[in-house]
């Protein structure tokens, strides 16, 4: 409303925010803004929008005119918010004007008119398929009209088929229900069964404090006790909604709490007080079902005061209200409306039923012509969808074979160093003294076992730990006596049953004593441990060497193909796995050792086979 302050939207929004006043027992305030809006829709031009809103408006202000007992006023709005939603495209609106006009009728008396828009909201619904979401408030109010005409079982049916769709309803909706079935029980004299429907209906109502029904249930409340004969209940109840209903000087509930007052005095054997509360009358519009319990009350009073003319007027007035009510010409009018509704509604599914079979056999050709073509067209696209998968499944697999043969030749390539094999033999010739040249028979081993190794796209964990054992005993007599290697093996892997990526161990390893330790003063620590963790194993290699910094670069570091090769080894293998394989290089600080630390986590169940 702040961002559109003239335009159609605000107004829309207007009229949402009259609602919300209705909802929070601020009819006035409702009132005006839908007169705003009303304001402002007739100065503009005619349009589906603008008859919307109009409608709108006036099923807004009617409301409120309902809620406050001014039937006439309330049907005046109503009838020209059905009018005006009838000039647009959204009909769906309509049914609940007619419930609403319904409504007022059945306030006013005129139960055949009631009846009438009930059925007309029931067609309405029907025509659109929506009884469903309408069916609710027509069928509680049909319950309520037949309840007004005594007319128990029929009254019973209807509730019957609401209650059906009770658990749908809006919070309004359902109290509106349990009110008027504690109202059937009620008037059919079983107080005892209307007690827990108006219990219902107050339970509803109090969490979202709305008064205004609070109040209407407490004094339905207080008039069943009176028929219980428990006093104490019924002033509790009446003086809670007697407080209220004086501060919004609702005056046709106060009318009825001193009708109720008045009977409780003439249980009392009081006839001066029931007199008192039985002379106030300036209620108007009061609905006849509650004119009538005060007319019985009336008499009453006149047979215990001994005016008994008086006391047989007013018997003789209620048998016209009732006979007026329920008289045969409104009785066989509302029958009529029924019958004229099961007709309208019969002939409307049979020609719907018939144009439904027309439509059919008029579509079972094309359709099976649709079928035909539509096959042909599914098979011609999945071959040609099968060709191209097929082409491409194959031209992946060239690919994927291609870059796992460049890994293998740079695996060849990076898994002996030529500058690691003359450093070794360097030693050897120098040290010719030892006779038994331990390291160059290391070194030989190391070359067999790596060319077995390197034509493997896989390893066992147990052969990767071996070869990484013989290059740290190659490599550890340049590093010094302050060298100190530790090995920790998780005893409950199966290292000989497990599988790892080639060089997954020794590239970090080797990578740690040139890079790291080699060049270290004093104490150098390299570290290889290999645990159980979740649902796989993680191998850690860490050394105290100046630490990991990425974007730094050593220029005598080498080139790096190394860790290349085992990045693009692993990328192959994860695109192959649902689980990934995990390898990160973190600078590690943990207990002071500082250094650099390789972290790979190897699920279980990892899938090399298909690579």
């Amino acid at each position: 409303m702040e961002e559109a302050p003239d335009s159609i939207g605000f107004y829309e929004a207007l009229n949402t925010y009259g609602l919300a006043w209705f909802v929070a027992d601020q009819p006035d305030s409702a009132r005006m803004a839908a007169g705003r809006v009303l304001t402002f829709a007739a100065q503009q031009e005619p349009s589906d929008r603008i008859h919307l809103l109009t409608a709108m408006s006036y099923n807004s202000m009617g409301n409120c005119y309902g809620l406050t007992r001014q039937q006439d006023s309330a049907l005046y709005c109503f009838m020209l918010a059905l009018h005006y939603y009838e000039l647009t495209s959204e009909r769906e609106k309509a049914p609940d004007v007619c419930i609403n006009i319904a409504d007022m009728h059945m306030r006013k008396g005129d139960f055949a008119n009631s009846a009438f828009y009930y059925r007309k909201a029931l067609s309405i619904s029907d025509s659109l398929g929506m009884t469903d979401q309408t069916g609710f408030p027509v069928y509680t109010g049909l319950g309520q009209l037949y309840m007004e005409l005594r007319d128990f079982d029929l009254s019973d049916h209807y509730f019957r088929l609401a209650e059906n769709q009770y658990k749908r309803q809006t919070l309004n909706e359902q109290f509106f229900y349990c009110n008027t079935r504690g109202n059937y029980y009620f008037f059919k004299e079983e107080y005892g069964n209307a007690l827990p429907w108006f219990e219902k209906g107050k339970a509803l109502v109090v969490p979202g404090g709305y008064r205004f029904s609070e109040n209407l249930v407490n004094v339905n409340l207080g008039e069943i006790y009176f028929h219980l004969d428990k006093p104490d209940s019924v002033r509790y109840y009446l003086d809670k909604a007697h407080a209220y209903f004086s501060a919004i000087n609702e005056q046709t509930f106060l009318y009825h709490i001193g009708t109720i007052r008045a009977g409780m005095a003439l249980k009392d054997n009081d006839p001066r007080l029931a007199r008192r509360y039985l002379q106030n009358s300036a209620a108007t519009g009061i609905e006849p079902s509650l004119t009538g319990i005060r007319n019985k009350y009336i008499q009453d009073y006149f047979a215990r005061t001994g005016d008994f003319k008086q006391a047989y007027s007013y018997l003789l007035k209620n048998r016209a209200m009732d006979d007026s009510i329920r008289s045969e010409r409104t009785m066989m009018r509302i029958a009529e409306i029924d019958m004229r509704y099961g007709q309208d509604t019969t002939l409307m599914k049979k020609e719907m039923l018939i144009q439904t079979q027309a439509s059919n056999i008029r579509s079972l050709r094309m359709r099976s012509f649709v079928w035909v073509t539509v096959s042909l067209l599914i098979v011609a696209m999945a071959v040609i969808v099968s060709l191209v998968m097929k082409k491409q499944k194959d031209l992946q697999s060239m690919i994927f074979h291609d870059q796992m043969t460049k890994l293998k030749l740079s695996n060849i390539r990076n898994r002996i160093s030529p500058h690691f094999v003359f450093n070794v033999l360097n030693r050897e010739i120098s040290s010719a003294e030892d006779a038994g040249h331990s390291h160059l028979k290391g070194l030989v081993m190391l070359l067999r076992r790596s060319l077995e190794l390197t034509a493997q796209t896989y390893v066992t964990l147990a052969q990767e730990l071996e070869f990484a054992r013989a290059y740290i005993s190659l490599e550890q007599e340049s590093l010094g006596d302050g060298f100190r290697l530790e090995w920790h093996i998780d005893p409950h892997i199966d290292t000989t049953a497990v599988f790892v990526p080639p060089m997954i161990i020794q590239i970090p390893v080797e990578n740690a004593i040139k890079h790291a330790l080699r060049q270290k003063e004093g104490e150098k620590r390299l570290s290889v441990r290999v645990e159980n963790e979740g649902n796989g194993f993680r191998i850690l290699i860490q050394d105290n060497g100046p630490g990991y910094s990425p974007g730094k670069r050593d220029p005598s570091a080498g080139t790096g193909t190394g860790l290349k090769v085992l990045y693009q080894s692993i990328d192959l293998f994860n695109h192959k796995n649902k689980e990934k394989i995990l390898f990160r290089i973190l600078r590690s600080d943990e207990e002071g050792l500082g250094g650099t630390k390789v972290s790979v986590y190897i699920p279980n169940n990892y899938k090399f086979e298909n690579v």
